[in-house]
């Protein structure tokens, strides 16, 4: 237990050093003691990798939050939003906008934050329905209909991409690859309110979460309506999900590998495992940038590319080890 505190605590470390020295990291280190001279240097500082960095934590932070609330709510090691069709439905709902060139906004949101929260949360109405219409409520119904939703929504982007001309399409293929790069405020102040916001409401719905993740049953035992609670859940991570992926495009395997690195030193602590899933989740995201735009400077391998090289093997891991304890 102590080792696991000292570990964790060292981990924390690590991560607040990698958040605060990811900014001056780039094609070209930038030092302190040049920004006051150089005021180009000091505008792609302030202007594109402070923003960058911080828009990396709150999109793997998210993420990975994400995931870690569907392992919790469906007892499925596999479970994420990209499992159950989420973030493809977001990202069709993105692409959507990018052929039709819908660059206004709505009361502040841009078209695209809200055909990507639109398409995602077409998803979960899918989902329900298809459980309405099953009468079934079961675990293995709600993933295997997310998996089929998932395949459909990646069809409609192959299309979409075949549907567009070349420069949207150039645009739209670096897009589903992830991409973080932004210029300015704009994209985090929209979405650090709503991620904060996220946060809370999760460490407020920790008790039902440990109920659920005990069985139906139990949590009905004790009074939860857990229908009610789970379509709740659904929304609220469509949501986030949906504007997250409308700006960064979709990235995968942030919610899978996080949450079980973290479980390794948390057994008993729900918050504390919502919490560090949270932060190590964003400081994953920023290292997987840094090694995206350095590693082959001066160009850049697409974010979702890094995470992939780490989470497929990852998911191969839990998948093995997951049939071996079954056996």
């Amino acid at each position: 237990m102590k080792q696991n505190k000292l570990n964790m605590s060292l981990l924390f470390m690590a991560g607040v050093t990698v958040l605060l020295f990811a900014p001056f990291i780039g094609p070209k280190f930038i030092s302190i003691g040049i920004l006051s001279k150089d005021p180009s240097l000091k505008f792609i500082f302030t202007q594109l990798r402070i923003p960058r960095t911080i828009l990396s934590f709150i999109a793997g932070g998210s993420l990975s939050l994400s995931g870690l609330i569907f392992q919790n709510l469906f007892k499925n090691k596999l479970a994420t939003p990209y499992t159950l069709g989420i973030s493809s439905g977001a990202a069709a709902g993105a692409l959507i906008a990018i052929k039709l060139n819908l660059f206004g906004s709505i009361f502040g949101f841009g078209f695209s934050y809200i055909a990507g929260f639109s398409g995602g949360l077409l998803s979960v109405l899918i989902i329900m329905a298809i459980l309405r219409i099953t009468g079934s409520s079961s675990v293995y119904t709600i993933l295997l209909s997310g998996v089929a939703i998932s395949f459909f929504f990646s069809a409609f982007i192959l299309l979409i991409q075949y549907l567009v001309d070349m420069t949207q399409s150039i645009s739209a293929i670096r897009w589903l690859m992830g991409n973080l790069s932004v210029s300015g405020y704009k994209e985090i102040l929209i979405l650090t309110p709503f991620f904060i916001i996220y946060i809370v409401i999760i460490l407020l719905l920790q008790k039902e979460l440990i109920l659920i993740s005990g069985g139906d049953e139990f949590a009905v035992s004790r009074g939860m309506n857990v229908k009610k609670f789970r379509i709740s859940i659904f929304i609220l991570v469509s949501l986030i999900t949906g504007m997250i992926v409308s700006v960064t495009g979709p990235i995968g395997f942030v919610g899978l590998i996080i949450p079980h690195i973290m479980r390794i030193f948390i057994n008993n602590n729900y918050k504390l495992l919502i919490i560090s899933s949270t932060f190590f989740g964003g400081v994953f995201l920023v290292l997987a940038d840094i090694i995206s735009r350095t590693i082959i400077s001066p160009a850049e391998i697409p974010v979702g590319i890094i995470t992939s090289f780490f989470g497929a093997p990852f998911f191969i891991i839990i998948l093995v080890s997951g049939i071996k304890s079954n056996k």
